[in-house]
């Protein structure tokens, strides 16, 4: 038991550094120089100097205010991205005290995975929240960072064996919620990058409207009804769509009958065929870079993300083409 204690407060301290470094670092020296948790590593003392809670106190009051701003949270996330796994592996070096050079490799790894871990996870939530239009989410958000900061630097100190159970939970979520992380990360820069495009070039959003890439061209040709004509095209994200993971990014293909959705998994292109007529109604809603696009059908509501500016130039009928040249009033 006594592993799995020293491990707790390895592996909680390493993982909530990556989430606020300077929190965790002032409780560590505020435990340690009031002797608020018995048995601390010697190591620790260095943490208690006055100066260095201090500027831990200080930092941590300036990341406090970044994070309440939306964009601001972003930038401070971005500066600390090699900040806080070394802080990590800062942290759990000092726990192991004289050891091996093998094992002060092995703990400074271990220390710097964990805290990388729980940055990423934290940078890639504040970016999917900051994607919000109201301010309130972020700052609800922020407010219980600090708060699990404080605590579970606390409950690391004082109760590692706890820790190490929820420690190993924490790593359990984050490998299931990394892929939904990434590909929400990946779309957001995408949409940001395809924006600055179309301001560089007024033409870019219409382009792109028109033009299937050649992979998803090839895949497309292929696949269409011979009397198939295009009408439509744009890059998307994924939703709420039949089949197709959350957040996946999709090559959307209106033509004169259907909807096509061109996706890739597990490296091959695959697609889902939505037919014009099953559609009830549409709707999109606008957003600074993405917009939401409803589609309303019989079995069900089919939601995508579009790039701002291709969603201004998404056909408003989508009629089945044939039936409009047969009922032209």
């Amino acid at each position: 038991m006594e592993i799995i204690a020293k491990l707790g407060s390895i592996l909680g301290l390493s993982f909530i550094a990556g989430i606020n470094l300077y929190a965790t670092v002032a409780v560590v020296g505020i435990c340690a120089k009031y002797q608020l948790v018995q048995g601390l590593p010697p190591e620790f003392q260095v943490l208690a100097h006055d100066a260095v809670i201090f500027v831990a106190i200080f930092l941590y009051l300036i990341e406090f205010l970044m994070d309440k701003v939306p964009g601001l949270d972003t930038l401070w996330d971005s500066i600390h991205t090699l900040i806080r796994p070394l802080g990590g592996a800062m942290l759990a070096l000092m726990q192991v005290g004289e050891a091996s050079p093998a094992m002060e490799v092995i703990v400074f790894m271990l220390g710097a995975s964990l805290a990388s871990a729980a940055h990423i996870t934290k940078a890639g939530t504040r970016l999917i929240i900051n994607a919000s239009p109201e301010p309130f989410s972020n700052m609800i958000l922020s407010t219980g960072e600090d708060v699990v900061a404080v605590g579970y630097s606390y409950l690391s100190l004082a109760y590692p064996k706890i820790t190490f159970f929820l420690t190993l939970a924490c790593l359990t979520v984050f490998l299931l919620v990394f892929p939904l992380i990434l590909r929400t990360v990946r779309m957001l820069f995408a949409a940001l990058f395809f924006k600055m495009k179309c301001y560089m070039q007024k033409e870019a959003a219409w382009m792109a409207s028109k033009t299937v890439p050649l992979t998803y061209d090839l895949f497309y040709d292929r696949h269409k009804d011979p009397d198939e004509k295009l009408c439509w095209t744009g890059r998307a994200h994924s939703i709420k769509i039949p089949g197709i993971p959350r957040f996946s990014p999709l090559q959307v293909v209106i033509t004169s009958k259907a909807i096509h959705f061109l996706y890739r998994r597990r490296f091959q292109i695959r697609e889902k065929v939505l037919q014009l007529q099953e559609i009830s109604y549409h709707k999109t809603y606008p957003g600074m870079l993405l917009v939401k696009w409803l589609l309303r059908t019989d079995n069900g509501d089919w939601l995508l993300q579009l790039y701002q500016p291709l969603s201004t130039t998404l056909p408003h009928d989508l009629t089945p083409k044939d039936e409009v040249d047969a009922n032209p009033f």
